[in-house]
């Protein structure tokens, strides 16, 4: 099953809470969630906050914010934290700004265990680089959750900055080539696009990925693809996106290909770029050796630019019972399918992520049905009895 990551972003963590979540307090016993804080509008409260680091905040330049969701980290000395692991909406999250004095809390290039886990921290809710944060910390409880490496998922990376990298194959802009990145990156092939290193390209740094058309003006869309397959599997695709200088028309497929780039098969399309460069995240969480496709899904002359592409490898996903009511219904789990089975007929079932989002819900009296999710952890509800699993 392939989702696209819009809106729900649910973690590849087995980590339970003691119950249904409920409005905090600010206390040591009672945190606030990350979007309790949000709402408190910065007014210098000292409070307990818990969340997940999710990232890391770089820097804020010429109104542009900097930061990193996904490896590989710099070490900044500020976490971005939120509410639900593997969020990368910045308008989700919150700075925490380590300082000097708290040389016992660990960046995530140093530390990436401490990545996409949860902390309980101290601190003043202070506005960040413009940002919504946590300041003058007094208080930091390292996560309690089993310490893994997750950054190790991620072995794909690719920012187009290598020197030279970029061989045409012609002398027309578009005409194609090939970028290769640093030693063991695998190369991207370029079909109707060129490397964007101009005033006009959206980049991070000095290049990115200028996708176009075959022609420039007319032909096919452009496109860049994986020259090699990528062992382990496709957990999740990250990149960055936005329109060439003032073109707006630009729209963006994802594809992938397991027959070595003979046939793709589309997990996203119709991704809107904004004028400045956005993250997009699509799930696709598929065993095997794949390659990935990143083209425009359109055939208007308008130019985008890609940039800072991450990957992960697939992540078997599993489901785990915590529930005293065994006897009330059965819980199974396949490539992205829950499977529920009832003992007798109810009426309806309600299913929540973890923060009390509706995921799913029906009302008509069943005995089974199957219903494609996320991994993460989720509470079903049906009539009086409750239950949390983890998928």
């Amino acid at each position: 099953m392939l989702i696209v990551m819009r809106g729900l972003f649910i973690a590849f963590v087995a980590f339970l809470y003691s119950g249904l979540l409920y409005a905090g307090d600010g206390s040591v016993s009672s945190p606030f969630t990350v979007e309790e804080a949000l709402s408190k509008k910065n007014n210098n409260m000292l409070c307990y906050v818990s969340g997940y680091i999710v990232g890391e905040y770089v820097n804020y330049s010429n109104n542009k914010h900097f930061y990193n969701m996904a490896p590989p980290f710099e070490g900044t000395s500020t976490y971005l934290i939120a509410d639900m692991p593997f969020e990368y909406r910045l308008e989700k999250c919150m700075t925490v700004q380590l300082g000097a004095a708290n040389t016992d809390i660990c960046n995530l290039d140093e530390y990436p265990v401490y990545w996409n886990k949860k902390l309980l921290l101290q601190g003043n809710l202070s506005l960040f680089q413009t940002l919504p944060g946590i300041k003058n910390l007094k208080n930091f409880v390292l996560p309690e959750q089993p310490l893994e490496d997750e950054t190790v998922y991620w072995n794909i990376f690719e920012d187009f900055e290598t020197k030279n990298g970029y061989k045409p194959v012609s002398g027309d802009m578009y005409g194609g080539g090939v970028f290769y990145g640093e030693d063991n990156a695998i190369p991207w092939v370029f079909e109707g696009a060129t490397l964007g290193e101009t005033g006009k390209d959206a980049k991070w740094d000095g290049a990115s990925a200028h996708l176009r058309l075959t022609e420039s003006t007319s032909g096919n869309p452009g496109a860049i693809y994986m020259k090699e397959d990528k062992s382990n599997g496709i957990g999740y695709i990250r990149f960055w996106a936005a329109f060439y200088d003032t073109d707006k028309k630009g729209r963006i497929a994802v594809y992938i290909s397991g027959d070595q780039g003979e046939s793709w098969e589309s997990v996203a399309s119709g991704l809107t770029p904004e004028k400045t460069l956005k993250e997009f995240q699509v799930l696709v969480n598929r065993p095997g050796n794949y390659r990935v496709k990143i083209a425009k899904s359109e055939n208007s002359s308008d130019g985008v630019n890609i940039d800072n592409i991450r990957i992960s490898d697939y992540l078997q996903p599993s489901a785990v019972i915590r529930s005293e009511k065994d006897d009330t219904f059965s819980v199974s789990a396949n490539n992205g399918i829950l499977s529920l089975s009832f003992t007798d007929e109810v009426d309806g079932v309600d299913i929540y992520t973890i923060n009390g989002s509706l995921a799913f819900s029906i009302k008509d009296r069943i005995e089974h049905i199957s219903i494609p999710l996320l991994p993460g952890v989720y509470i079903i509800r049906c009539g009086s009895y409750i239950r949390k699993i983890v998928l």
